[in-house]
């Protein structure tokens, strides 16, 4: 048996969920854009500058008016959408705390059987021959752990 333990971070369920936060990320700043869009196309943040109104370009090709009924309905819907994205970002967030916590708070085979089996996703036959034991054993071993503890679901 190796006597290193793997690098957490470099387990595929970790840079999966990783990836999850950036995604959800992305989509908070998408969100936040179409507010901005929306306040700017309605009105709703008050004139930009003082100055005198050029009406010789009116109506400007590529800018639109939004009304304010329906620029206060798309802002809540970001406003929500964003709000989901945060709590997604934060249950993503403890998951991985728990995962981690989890495989450095167990030892020896079992550390890396859970390491390997579910944060790096490995197949059994994979695990059994990085670790050093035979498929069987690992089987074994894999089922004394879901029945002492519900580590496998994390």
């Amino acid at each position: 048996m190796s006597a290193k333990t793997p690098n957490l971070e470099e387990g595929k369920l970790i840079r999966d969920i990783d990836f999850q936060i950036l995604i959800c990320k992305e989509r908070i700043r998408n969100q936040q854009e179409i507010v901005k869009k929306v306040k700017r196309m309605s009105g709703i943040d008050g004139p930009v500058g003082i100055g005198a109104i050029d009406y010789s370009g009116m109506p400007r090709a590529g800018f639109s008016h939004m009304d304010f009924p329906d620029a206060l309905m798309t802002i809540g819907k970001a406003e929500e959408e964003i709000e989901d994205q945060r709590e997604a970002i934060r249950k993503l967030r403890r998951r991985r705390k728990s995962l981690i916590c989890a495989a450095e708070n167990l030892d020896g085979a079992e550390q890396f059987v859970f390491i390997y089996r579910v944060i790096y996703g490995m197949t059994q036959d994979e695990a059994a021959d990085a670790i050093g034991l035979s498929r069987r054993q690992l089987q074994r071993m894999e089922k004394k752990m879901r029945n002492a503890a519900d580590l496998f679901s994390l």
